[in-house]
């Protein structure tokens, strides 16, 4: 089967994933929504809160698609005997330092612009004792050394590093046992410990896994349905999935497992449905292509540079759209530096 599902299909789905992240973030609380003076017309306060808690499946979002694109990649590495293993983790040792390099020039950006709001020694000690903190910040390696990080949001390259290593061997695994790793996957964390975070996510990243095996993003998008039939699936399958999420019980014993089809139906209602809109669809992916930089700069608008100004004009959509809005400039302007500094040849 051809490949239906492009790199523009997975931008717009990672442009629907930042979207729920700065919503789930601006107005994560009844505590942060009341200080900040949060006007959420004309909806209920339950109701605005539960759309805004829901706005965390985008981490789920973001390991579906990372685990089913390397998965994806790895379709040139298979031979009659398997998957080549020394080739496969090579392609992941050349994706890990691409992405630990993205990472350390963010960081060096933050850092060269606001260096004065930031207590360095304090944050990583003084003199020598603070230099190996540092780099591992720098590096996005804080959460595997647990040393002091400038930005909470910042644990996601644990996860982010981890999948690129863990996925080849899923999909060794997937080729072999089949769709029984499913299951597999759903007992694994009961069985033996692993980390929080890992634990969390690796039904999901399976998740991803075999539906690169199955091909089941582009069996969708060949799905032949009416246009005006595809939106209302849409709409009440996101209602659906918002209302059993975060009821209390799934949300607090299941969402492991409910993450997984969630973020599935959410990547083609971007993907199939609103990125059909050229419009809409060309936004998405707009906003897709920078998701990464916006994920990780986020945080310091919103939460420690411009906290009051964000939120001045009291309105959620103003609220949401300038963040937005100050996330994209930074990041394409980062963007155009690194170009910039490729073509004069001072970076890979």
């Amino acid at each position: 089967m051809q490949n239906q599902f492009t790199r523009t299909h997975s931008n717009m789905a990672k442009g629907l994933a930042i979207l729920l992240l700065l919503a789930y973030h601006l107005f994560e609380n009844e505590e942060l929504i009341t200080s900040m003076e949060v006007n959420y017309t004309p909806f209920s306060l339950e109701g605005f809160l539960c759309f805004s808690g829901f706005g965390n499946i985008c981490v789920s979002m973001f390991v579906f698609l990372t685990a089913f694109g390397i998965a994806r990649g790895l379709e040139g590495q298979w031979s009659p005997e398997g998957l080549c293993w020394k080739s496969a983790y090579g392609q992941a040792a050349r994706r890990f330092l691409r992405l630990m390099l993205n990472f350390a020039i963010l960081y060096a950006s933050v850092s060269l612009l606001w260096w004065y709001k930031f207590d360095y020694q304090s944050l990583y000690g003084a003199g020598k004792q603070g230099v190996l903190p540092l780099l591992t910040d720098a590096l996005g390696l804080s959460m595997f050394f647990g040393t002091p990080t400038l930005n909470d949001t910042w644990w996601y390259m644990e996860i982010a590093y981890l999948l690129i290593f863990l996925v080849p061997l899923l999909a060794g695994l997937a080729e072999k046992v089949g769709w029984p790793i499913l299951p597999l996957a759903f007992l694994l964390p009961s069985a033996v410990t692993l980390h929080p975070d890992l634990a969390r996510y690796f039904f999901v990243a399976v998740f991803g896994v075999c539906a690169a095996r199955g091909r089941w993003p582009d069996r969708l998008l060949g799905l032949k349905l009416h246009p005006v039939l595809k939106w209302l699936a849409a709409a009440a399958g996101f209602v659906l999935c918002v209302l059993i999420r975060q009821n209390y019980m799934v949300h607090e014993y299941y969402i492991h497992l409910i993450d997984a089809p969630v973020s599935l139906f959410l990547v083609m209602a971007a993907a199939g449905v609103a990125g059909r809109v050229p419009v809409l669809g060309k936004a998405l992916a707009f906003v897709g292509k920078h998701s990464m930089n916006i994920y990780l700069v986020h945080t310091f608008f919103y939460k420690i540079l411009w906290r009051p100004y964000i939120y001045r004009f009291r309105y959620a959509g103003i609220t949401f759209l300038l963040l937005l809005a100050v996330c994209l400039v930074y990041s394409v302007a980062l963007e155009t530096v690194k170009k910039a500094a490729r073509l004069e040849g001072l970076l890979p």
